[in-house]
């Protein structure tokens, strides 16, 4: 297993046989092979986390399938592509929240997708392929603001708890999870509390507006944790396990 940081919430995965993009919005892909179909997640239609270039992959690699939110707009790309004489919409796979499907590779090979609630917008992913998990939360998170009513905190407690605990016990090979310092003496809450409800053996930490500094401060915190949460340091830095 392969990743590499693309930048903000953008995670390339390189398994064996196939490639997993998600959230992309801007840095630099690095160059894939060809015969190994890519398979393209967009979380929900946030800028930062949902930039319409993705599309032009299919032109460089044909074996793209992109699996979208159900709130990203794309009729208006479809059209385009359909001006171009490419169907695009045949690359398409669109899910709801609380959503599950399979995409078949072939006869003995499937990816197992399901989607869970955002607190914000949109939906998160688990996949399953090949015997393991991986997990992209989108914006789920436990997304407490000290300018907000505590009403609207106890909510967001309710809503962040209650997917969480469809995940609860799961072994997740990788799982890529929101670590937002603009949250302050929140930041930390939602990714320890995924920790505790899941056992997963590597989690990256995203969303964390290029302050990678905040991930020094979580492992200070929790420096038990330092075996299971990756420090990115930098755009384009790459991870690899046999």
């Amino acid at each position: 297993m392969k990743v590499t940081y693309i930048g903000h919430s953008g995670f390339l995965l390189d398994v064996e046989d196939a490639y997993f993009l998600f959230d992309y919005y801007e840095g630099e892909i690095p160059c894939l092979n060809t015969e190994k179909p890519l398979f393209i997640f967009v979380s929900h239609k946030h800028g930062d986390h949902y930039n319409p270039v993705i599309f032009e992959l299919l032109q460089k690699y044909p074996k793209t399938q992109f699996i979208l939110s159900k709130d990203v707009p794309v009729k208006w790309k479809i059209e385009e592509y359909i001006s171009r004489g490419i169907a695009l919409e045949k690359h398409i796979t669109v899910m709801r929240k609380w959503e599950e499907k399979d995409i078949v590779l072939s006869e003995n090979r499937k990816i197992n997708i399901k989607t869970f609630r955002s607190t914000d917008m949109g939906v998160a992913y688990l996949l399953s392929y090949k015997g393991k998990c991986y997990y992209h939360a989108g914006d789920l998170n436990l997304w407490l603001w000290a300018g907000e009513t505590k009403h609207y905190n106890d909510n967001m407690r309710v809503n962040y708890f209650k997917e969480l605990e469809k995940l609860r016990g799961l072994e997740i090979e990788a799982a890529f999870v929101p670590l937002d310092p603009r949250q302050e003496e929140d930041a930390f809450a939602g990714i320890a509390s995924f920790m505790e409800y899941t056992k997963t053996k590597h989690i990256f930490p995203m969303h964390f507006w290029n302050r990678y500094e905040i991930i020094r401060k979580f492992l200070e915190k929790y420096p038990e944790e330092k075996e299971r949460v990756i420090q990115i340091e930098k755009q384009g830095q790459v991870f690899e396990w046999n």
